[in-house]
């Protein structure tokens, strides 16, 4: 099949499925659009996966450390983890550490692109001394996680990094992939890249590192130089009670100082947040209400 924005479509066991509509400029400016306007990274994700599924990969995972640099990752607590596997894939692959075991994750931390997962050992520049586990190479075969690329994202800050994996189907060659990402790839690299600015700038409350409204207040006018007893009579509370919310900050965001906090609660985006979400995000109920559901999905 031909399309006049995708080009050729390739008829092998790696086959793209969007519909004729899809392949047109309008529609992928439309999808772009609307990930550029979600107001929350559930709607981000569900947007980005399905983009990518209709693309004909079989899977998508995102991870975002905000407290990492350059290489070294932060604390694994304040990870955002989005994927499309079921909770349990999603959990060992995280808790195990078998997305460390991924060459182009490394090359990803460090560059910006679409990385093919044919890259070899000094493509992805690590060193002779690096050896795949075992364990981490028989989880792979089992869930059928042998052939893909990933994705390194621009970054204007020393601190943030992230890297968005495409899992192609278990019966895809590598090679066919990697002929989709010849002429593909820019189109992939820019709606992830879109996604990406997003998921990252959006308020994130990890598990067990939300802010209370109060915390992040107090926070917000320590940045504006107000000292506690500036803020107590700003607040209408007195400075013990000030004091109180400083340390229960610094300890939610597992931290010694309160210059240390904020650092931490910017570059978790949970203060001058026009939205400022509790750890999970409101969902409507048939009533109209609002429950909270997870902040990291499968």
């Amino acid at each position: 099949m031909d399309s006049q924005f995708l080009g050729q479509i390739p008829q092998l066991g790696f086959e793209p499925v969007y519909d004729a509509r899809a392949h047109d400029l309008a529609s992928y400016a439309s999808h772009l659009s609307a990930t550029l306007h979600a107001t929350d990274q559930e709607t981000v994700w569900a947007l980005t996966s399905t983009f990518f599924r209709d693309l004909g990969f079989a899977h998508a995972m995102y991870g975002y450390s905000p407290d990492s640099w350059g290489p070294k990752l932060g604390a694994p607590e304040d990870y955002l983890v989005l994927s499309t596997f079921n909770a349990e894939v999603s959990a060992e692959m995280v808790t195990e550490g078998h997305f460390l075991q991924s060459l182009t994750f490394h090359w990803a931390l460090q560059n910006v692109g679409v990385a093919s997962w044919s890259k070899s050992m000094a493509d992805c520049g690590v060193g002779p001394d690096f050896v795949v586990n075992p364990v981490s190479l028989e989880f792979f075969a089992r869930h059928g996680f042998v052939s893909g690329c990933s994705i390194g994202f621009p970054n204007e800050r020393t601190r943030g990094n992230a890297v968005m994996a495409l899992i192609a189907p278990p019966t895809a060659e590598q090679s066919e992939v990697d002929d989709w990402l010849e002429s593909h790839h820019e189109i992939i690299f820019v709606a992830a890249t879109v996604a990406h600015s997003r998921l990252s700038t959006l308020p994130y409350c990890a598990p067990r590192r939300s802010l209370t409204a109060r915390q992040r207040e107090v926070l917000e006018w320590v940045a504006e130089g107000k000292t506690s007893a500036d803020i107590a009579t700003i607040m209408g509370i007195s400075p013990p009670t000030v004091d109180k919310h400083l340390r229960l900050a610094r300890e939610t965001l597992g931290v010694d100082t309160t210059a240390h906090a904020l650092i931490k609660a910017a570059f978790l985006n949970q203060v001058f947040v026009t939205e400022r979400p509790e750890a999970g995000v409101g969902v409507p109920d048939p009533d109209g209400t609002r429950r909270k559901k997870p902040r990291v999905k499968p």
